[in-house]
């Protein structure tokens, strides 16, 4: 039987440089009583802030401003703002930032709509208890995607867990894209968004045991785009140009758009990361950096064709690992697990976090169970 493909993506996206100017005008079409969440003090310095507060308030939109939002965003952080924003009576959640404050701004949507802590929504996968307040989210990284999709990664620092909370009303109303606020961004962290979005790429590729033409087609345009674009970006950061490619291929690569023609797998790779930064706090891209190599090894004896068709049609070369080590070599990310302060004696445990919090891994074309986790996780070391 043929597969059914939906595409469902609600979201209103505002994309190009001087777009931050739209905010204040959407955010008073949607309501009056509004907190913002970000995290980022480079944006305070910046002025940033400020200027979106004062556009908002020149909008007729009362703002509270919440900036404790932290990478590897934390379920008490996410409860915090959700009782700020219950008690405030708001009638929109807007998210400035990267990942950790879209995705915070997610999970304080959703539990402010009632009483429950976040993680009560991401165990048992209930529905909203009330009014789900609106979601505008302005991206300052070219990484996550997260505002383009109904994804929110969060962590429970207690248990050391960190999970995916999906669900339709955690799809932004609003996003507005301005690559312009990427220009500051320093060289580490916009190579550790590339790698990110790189791998929002690869992995649902290299996994696919369905392949499509228009959606490999899809997948290895964007990929070649991002090993272009961010070569660019690295060697002159200024560029705002490849500044505004990096940024709508971090919009597209992780929105429902790459699934278009009923192929791609699934992103087991973020899985096992997960697991990984979930225990010692490390930035995303650098965990994804570390595994990639071993994680595509691993899956290498069952996808062999996949990873031809990676080096030849992505990179110009015949072995796709190879290339793509090069690649992470190139542009600094070439790292391994030693290098960000892993502790050997946590594999396993980590390699359990993993199954048990990432239910895609069971979508991987070879088993992927605590023992080849954790092998990865060694391989990588």
């Amino acid at each position: 039987m043929p597969m059914i493909t939906t595409l469902y993506l609600p979201t209103k996206i505002i994309f190009g440089c001087g777009s931050l100017a739209r905010l204040g005008v959407e955010a008073g079409k949607i309501g009056r009583k509004a907190i913002l969440i970000t995290g980022t003090s480079s944006l305070r310095k910046a002025g940033v802030l400020d200027r979106v507060t004062h556009d908002l308030k020149s909008n007729g939109v009362e703002t509270l401003v919440y900036d404790k939002v932290k990478p590897n965003p934390r379920a008490t952080i996410v409860d915090e703002g959700a009782r700020l924003a219950r008690e405030a009576g708001v009638e929109l959640v807007i998210g400035l930032g990267g990942g950790s404050a879209m995705d915070a701004a997610k999970g304080i949507a959703l539990a402010s709509a009632g009483t429950r802590p976040i993680w009560h929504y991401i165990e048992i996968g209930a529905a909203p208890m009330g009014a789900v307040p609106k979601l505008i989210l302005v991206p300052t990284v070219a990484a996550s995607g997260s505002e383009a999709n109904s994804g929110a990664v969060l962590t429970n620092w207690e248990t050391h867990e960190k999970c995916v909370l999906a669900g339709p009303h955690l799809f932004p109303e609003v996003s507005i894209v301005d690559p312009e606020l990427t220009l500051t961004l320093p060289a580490k962290p916009t190579a550790q968004g590339g790698v990110d979005i790189f791998c929002h790429l690869v992995e649902p590729y290299l996994t696919s045991e369905r392949p499509s033409p228009l959606t490999d087609g899809i997948l290895e345009t964007l990929m070649r785009l991002v090993v272009k674009y961010l070569a660019l970006v690295l060697v002159r950061p200024d560029d705002i140009k490849a500044r505004s490619q990096l940024s709508w291929l971090s919009t597209i690569a992780c929105s429902p758009f790459v699934s278009l023609g009923g192929g791609g797998g699934a992103m087991t790779l973020h899985g096992i990361e997960h697991a990984l930064s979930g225990y010692y706090d490390i930035a995303h891209g650098d965990g994804l950096a570390a595994l990639l190599p071993a994680w595509m090894r691993y899956t290498f004896p069952v996808g062999q064709q996949r990873f031809n068709s990676l080096g030849q049609n992505v990179f110009d070369e015949p072995d796709g690992i190879m290339a793509t080590e090069k690649w992470l070599k190139k542009i600094g990310m070439k790292l391994k697990l030693r290098e960000l302060g892993i502790e050997p004696l946590s594999i396993g445990e980590m390699a359990d976090s993993a199954v048990r919090t990432a239910t895609q891994l069971r979508s991987h074309p070879r088993r992927l169970d605590t023992k080849a986790i954790a092998q990865i996780y060694r391989d990588s070391y």
